[in-house]
């Protein structure tokens, strides 16, 4: 079986997009971090073997697991049927959502996402993602500008360049959270959404395995631990120069 080849190789290869936070980041050392990270090599200890971390851009991920690049993918990916047709998922491992980050002129007069869909404003999306899937079905009036990743959609609305960026909540609300100054996001969560790990549809005993994996993971408090350093203490930013956080 595909794990049994997995643990006579001795590791497990990760397609991986890094830059979502707090789930999957590189520090300028090249060192992987983030609740991902956390909850991978977990597994892999789990399985007996280490994990190989393949960077991967996100539009070319599914391609590259279909290519054989890699055994599973663990990327922040929302479960979503569309993906379901063509990968196997686990079960979730987080309870996300949709956010929409706007500059801080915008705070007196932007309050829903109604506000927003308006002939003039700029709506910045990562290219390929359930926030791009959303705001093209939601937004008629307003333009909509796809970009690659998520730190320049971010940026582009700290410069006051777009007037909201639609992304997942934990990357939104940390990013908000670092630069209160510049941004702020609607209260709202605009779509729920799960995230889980995916894997080649013949691969269904990995899959069983990692759910396995991530019961035990849940009971024995080392999800909940790995929750607090990523999401509350924020253990990972100190691995980055001054200018990141």
């Amino acid at each position: 079986s595909p794990l049994d080849k997995i643990r006579a190789s001795g590791v497990l290869r990760v397609g991986i997009e890094p830059g979502f936070l707090p789930f999957e980041m590189r520090t300028p050392q090249g060192e992987w971090i983030g609740f991902d990270i956390d909850m991978m090599q977990a597994y892999a200890q789990s399985v007996g073997v280490k994990p190989e971390f393949v960077s991967t851009k996100w539009e070319g991920i599914i391609p590259g697991l279909m290519a054989g690049k890699y055994d599973v993918i663990v990327s922040g990916m929302t479960i979503n049927p569309e993906r379901a047709k063509i990968v196997l998922f686990s079960e979730p491992y987080y309870e996300a959502g949709l956010k929409i980050m706007l500059p801080q002129k915008h705070a007196n007069t932007i309050k829903t996402w109604q506000d927003l869909d308006q002939p003039g404003k700029i709506i910045v999306l990562k290219l390929g993602t359930t926030g791009d899937i959303y705001a093209t079905k939601v937004f008629k009036k307003a333009e909509l500008r796809r970009m690659d990743s998520e730190a320049d959609a971010a940026q582009s609305v700290v410069l006051g360049k777009a007037d909201a960026f639609v992304y997942d909540k934990p990357f939104v609300d940390i990013f908000a959270m670092t630069r209160g100054d510049k941004v702020f996001t609607l209260s709202d969560i605009v779509s729920k959404e799960n995230l889980g790990v995916a894997a080649h549809k013949k691969n269904q005993a990995l899959i069983d395995s990692f759910n396995g994996f991530l019961a035990n993971w849940r009971k024995t408090g080392e999800y909940d631990k790995a929750y607090k350093s990523n999401f509350v203490d924020l253990a990972w930013k100190k691995k980055f120069p001054e200018s990141m956080k």
